[in-house]
């Protein structure tokens, strides 16, 4: 049987296993955060939590719905469950119409500037209302050489495209991943953020420092070298609270490959790896605990601070362990960041700096605010 036809058979039974009272507290909570009160008012929008909570929620088990769905029916065939579990593999977007052809569409994604063709469940009937230029915003999921769309598509006319591409860039810099499925947008960020590393360090002497108002002069700096020329007044402010921009104890960290840092609370740090019997205070265990912890945060500070004194630091985590026969920062250091942030030893931590297509730029300039 064709795929395409099967999985028109599959995805209404796995909506329904999603639905179904196995994973109604979670599905709740989800609709929860997305619609207030927890009422549904917009079918297009539920269609896409549901698609995803379908295919990318991670349950409580670690596992997702579409993996269960998997294990649960034994009887599908090896190419049917690699479909379904292909599915997660989600292109997020909002996408031009280019062309129609007998059986689906030619999409261009303006977030990963990728071209899909893209198919339905539901058969050819699906793309009745749409015309070349029109946009849609949906998702898809590959089957075989193609991609089909998943859940329900939100489609505005071509004279919308003003308005769509600044939502468009909006996206792009709030979800970076979604942009980053295209190599040559990976590797056009880290080469600007090479850039700016390098700007960074010309303008410091060092890729960090711990001067309150630094973030906003390197803003200025750099966006003088992007714009010639350009008067003080011209220049957008960082989008950054006054508390991280002016604060004292804030280390501002350019981080190669992903971008510029800030630490608020560094300053507690640098005493309590110098003095590791600070750590009986709660205001310094909460820190070291909190920059540990916290999976976003990057293992580079606690990396350059332990390289100073690797006794010291071997110290300062047994007794946060409370590590009885002790702790060698030098022999367990790495373990023990890659057990608390993994994202930044599996390959996924993305740059934080999205380079915008032209036309997203000029939409994002000329957008009201």
């Amino acid at each position: 049987m064709d795929l395409l036809k099967r999985a028109g058979q599959l995805k209404p039974v796995l909506v329904r296993f999603a639905m179904s009272p196995r994973f109604e507290g979670e599905l709740t909570a989800e609709i929860a955060q997305n619609f207030p009160g927890g009422i549904v008012t917009d079918e297009e929008m539920f269609s896409l939590v549901l698609d995803h909570f379908a295919l990318q929620h991670r349950l409580g088990s670690g596992t997702t719905v579409v993996e269960e769905f998997v294990a649960a029916h034994p009887e599908l065939t090896g190419a049917e469950r690699e479909m379904l579990l292909g599915w997660q593999d989600v292109v997020e977007g909002m996408f031009e119409v280019r062309a129609k052809d007998q059986d689906g569409v030619v999409l261009f994604n303006y977030l990963d500037e990728l071209t899909y063709r893209a198919r339905s469940n539901l058969g050819r009937g699906a793309f009745r209302q749409l015309g070349k230029g029109m946009i849609v915003i949906g998702r898809l999921v590959p089957i075989a050489e193609v991609w089909m769309v998943s859940g329900n598509l939100a489609v505005f006319p071509a004279s919308a495209r003003g308005e769509m591409l600044a939502i468009a860039a909006r996206q792009a810099m709030s979800h970076p991943e979604a942009v980053f499925r295209n190599p040559a947008k990976l590797a056009e960020a880290r080469s600007l953020l090479a850039e700016q590393r390098t700007a960074f360090v010309d303008l410091f002497g060092a890729d960090r420092t711990e001067v309150p108002g630094k973030i906003g002069e390197f803003h200025r700096h750099w966006a003088r070298q992007v714009r010639p020329g350009a008067e003080p007044a011209d220049l957008p402010p960082p989008d950054l609270p006054d508390e991280i921009l002016d604060a004292d104890g804030v280390a501002i960290h350019f981080v190669a490959d992903e971008g510029l840092s800030c630490y608020p609370g560094y300053d507690l740090l640098e005493e309590l790896f110098s003095n590791p019997a600070l750590l009986s205070r709660r205001r310094y265990r909460e820190t070291l605990s909190g920059f540990l912890r916290d999976p976003d945060t990057s293992p580079e500070p606690l990396r350059r601070l332990a390289a100073r004194d690797p006794a010291k630091a071997s110290a300062l985590f047994a007794r946060l362990l409370r590590r009885k026969q002790g702790f060698s920062w030098e022999a367990d250091g790495e373990q023990l960041l890659r057990e608390n942030k993994p994202g930044y030893f599996d390959g996924t931590v993305l740059p934080r700096t999205v380079v915008l297509s032209d036309p997203l730029s000029e939409a994002l300039q000329h957008a009201r605010p």
